[in-house]
């Protein structure tokens, strides 16, 4: 959600790699809405794309200081941890966004990929197990979109237990998914919209539509 138009446009200008331009309607935004969270938490990301570190975090922190039981809060200043180098500050923030939202699926596997890293091999399966569970969910929710777009009665959707086949989000090399023969480029991900798009290749068989 946008706070005002100039919020939108420096959104805008960091989606088309503009980020010293965003940085400049980001603080125009703050002219108007002094402390706002969001656009705080927007801004610092543009300073992340210009590894401006110490301004990042400042915007960053200030807009977790703001709201302190805000989950995304604490995965945004996870995801610029571990972009600078802090893996232990980033697992730390990760653990504290689930903590306070369990059902997010994308700090679950984020959390997996950076306990991996460690060397935390039990504890990294048991994030990706759970993200790899809410992952058929959100799977669920986009089978149930598709069917509204196409303007059909939707399906209940199940909250059964997952099946083998359900892949395992995010590893830092290529790792092959359990039962499909096939190998996934691994990432982090840094947004639902990325995931939603991640769980869609899925669905379509590993193929770009």
């Amino acid at each position: 959600m946008f706070i005002n138009s100039t919020h939108q446009l420096a959104d805008e200008a960091l989606k088309a790699g503009k980020a010293e331009e965003a940085v400049d309607l980001y603080t125009q935004a703050l002219h108007l809405y002094p402390d706002h969270p969001d656009i705080l938490s927007d801004r610092g990301v543009a300073y992340l794309h210009l590894k401006n570190k110490v301004q990042c975090f400042e915007d960053l922190n200030r807009s977790l200081e703001l709201q302190p039981l805000n989950a995304y809060r604490f995965a945004s200043r996870a995801y610029a941890k571990n972009f600078f180098g802090d893996l232990d500050g980033a697992i730390t923030d990760y653990e504290k966004a689930v903590e306070l939202d369990p059902e997010d699926a994308i700090a679950y596997n984020n959390l997996g990929l950076l306990l991996e890293q460690k060397g935390y091999v039990k504890e990294a399966n048991d994030r990706f197990e759970r993200a790899d569970k809410l992952s058929k969910q959100e799977d669920d929710l986009l089978h149930v979109m598709d069917e509204l777009e196409a303007g059909l009665p939707h399906t209940e959707i199940k909250r059964d237990k997952i099946s083998e086949t359900t892949p395992i989000i995010e590893a830092p090399a290529e790792k092959e998914i359990p039962n499909r023969g096939r190998t996934e480029a691994k990432r982090i991900f840094t947004s639902r919209k990325q995931f939603r798009e991640f769980l869609r290749f899925i669905k379509n068989g590993f193929k770009l539509k």
